[in-house]
């Protein structure tokens, strides 16, 4: 099962938010539009969770964004704990938005799964049934 998202929705309305007006203060629009890659970046994650404690990760992210390793770590830190953007657990970041939206979508992917396996199961049977009575004729 897949295990990452394609696709999230975010308000029209977002950078009027007052984190955004805080994050363009430190960072101007670039920040934001950085902070829009990386959530991008974490949602074709696996489980939508960025692993930036592997320093590989880390190096990879920050290069993306066009950021030396101490910019990025300070863009974290600024969007974790001043800008309240980001979730950082130990290292693995997520955001409230692809967290929320991965949830739901993986949901959703796990009931598409079990009425797949379900309808496969049923045509199983029903495919035993026919060979039972023709072989039993």
């Amino acid at each position: 099962m897949k295990n990452n998202l394609d696709y999230y929705s975010h308000d029209a309305n977002s950078h009027n938010h007052p984190k955004f007006k805080l994050l363009r203060s430190k960072f101007g629009w670039e920040g934001e539009g950085k902070f829009w890659a990386l959530n991008n970046i974490i949602a074709n994650s696996d489980q939508c969770i960025l692993q930036i404690h592997k320093k590989y990760v880390e190096a990879s992210t920050a290069d993306d964004l066009d950021f030396t390793l101490d910019q990025f770590r300070q863009f974290i830190d600024f969007l974790t704990t001043e800008a309240e953007l980001l979730i950082n657990l130990d290292g693995n970041i997520t955001t409230e938005i692809v967290r929320d939206t991965y949830r739901e979508v993986k949901r959703e992917r796990i009931k598409a799964r079990e009425r797949k396996l379900k309808s496969s199961s049923a045509e199983l049977s029903e495919s035993s049934t026919k060979l039972f009575k023709i072989s039993g004729e």
